[in-house]
């Protein structure tokens, strides 16, 4: 930690003084702001100077901090005085029982700032969201290097967040180059499923341009048709269930319609989008009417082909995500809507893999 208090209850902060004052003081006796426990002052020749705890404890300040933790407080406190931002360091919370790393005062908003570098539980990452905000505080998360590398896992996918000028987005912060980085309009996008996103500086936020809708093309249906096959032929585990359930209705997963391939989905189907839209339309086939009870049903018995959004507070976001599927699928004649039920009216399976790609190589060569 950075922030200490002295023998007569003033603070120090490390970042305020040289290493060589700093190696001056370090005979001086110091206390954890939250605790209150002796802490140690160390002063090194490459680590951001810190307090540590002299011996294990429960104190939520003990946890090992790391030198990207550290520099990246540091970084942040930067940020803000460049913006004009009135902030602290490390503010004890003793009702919340939690110490951000900033806490920010624009305007008449308080804002926390947490800069996760270490992993972290999702029902951590609920907890620390909800404390704060039930307290009054608005809180963003900024995600350190281990969030930054691919394949995105639920870890990653924990703190999403949503705004309409963004879509869905994150902040990441590059300690090393220093660089506090918006990564947004984050998608879904083919199969096997993909990340696709944009990035902005902090310092450029004023350019972003939401990106233009792409629609499905041809030749991207026969690439994902053709990637599903080889899983299919590879017996797949994944695919199994699915094509099961494509069997019991006299249909062949390779030769899944159209419809079923999506243009960019919100990132938060654990899923493949191509398998989820598969099993929504058998469900639409078979029951020829799906109320919306129903629809809630299919997203309950699928929990776990959605990843956990613990910045949100009770959205069914597996609940949106259909119903987004469902909303094209109006508008291109695969069902109609009358209030809030759905009524199939025709979708074109193929007899199997070849067919599929035979006829949509002819579609693609009349264009």
């Amino acid at each position: 930690m950075l922030i200490a208090k002295m023998a007569h209850h003033t603070e120090i902060n490390c970042l305020d003084y040289s290493r060589a004052q700093l190696r001056q003081l370090r005979q001086q006796h110091f206390y954890c702001p939250a605790c209150h426990r002796q802490v140690v002052l160390k002063v090194g020749h490459y680590l951001q100077p810190h307090f540590a705890h002299q011996q294990r404890t429960a104190c939520l300040t003990a946890e090992g901090e790391t030198a990207e933790h550290l520099a990246g407080k540091a970084l942040l406190g930067e940020l803000c005085r460049k913006q004009q931002l009135r902030f602290r360091y490390e503010v004890y919370l003793p009702a919340l029982q939690q110490r951000p790393d900033l806490l920010i005062y624009h305007h008449k908003e308080t804002i926390a700032l947490e800069f996760q570098c270490s992993p972290i539980s999702v029902a951590k990452i609920r907890a620390r969201t909800q404390g704060y905000r039930q307290a009054g505080y608005r809180v963003i998360w900024i995600l350190g290097q281990r969030y930054q590398n691919q394949p995105w896992t639920q870890g990653q996918h924990a703190f999403l967040q949503y705004l309409p000028a963004w879509g869905w987005f994150q902040w990441h912060l590059q300690v090393r180059t220093k660089r506090l980085l918006l990564i947004h309009h984050i998608t879904h996008q083919g199969y096997p499923q993909q990340m696709r996103w944009q990035v902005n500086l902090f310092s450029d936020l004023k350019r972003i341009k939401k990106p233009l809708r792409q629609g499905l093309s041809y030749r991207q249906c026969i690439k994902e048709s053709t990637s599903l096959y080889r899983q299919l032929n590879q017996a797949a585990p994944k695919l199994l269930s699915v094509q099961q359930s494509c069997y019991l209705r006299g249909h062949h997963l390779a030769g899944a319609p159209v419809c079923c391939h999506s243009p960019a989905m919100p990132p938060i189907n654990r899923q493949a989008s191509l398998l989820l839209n598969v099993e929504l339309l058998l469900l639409c086939e078979q029951l020829g009417k799906v109320t919306l009870n129903q629809l809630e049903n299919f997203c309950q018995q699928r929990q776990a082909a959605f990843y956990q959004l613990p910045l949100f507070s009770h959205q069914n976001w597996a609940l949106y995500w259909c119903c987004l599927v469902l909303k094209r699928w109006v508008s291109s004649g695969v069902l109609s809507k009358q209030g809030h039920n759905w009524y199939f009216l025709k979708a074109h399976w193929f007899q199997d893999y070849f067919s599929k790609v035979t006829a949509l190589k002819q579609l693609l060569s009349k264009r």
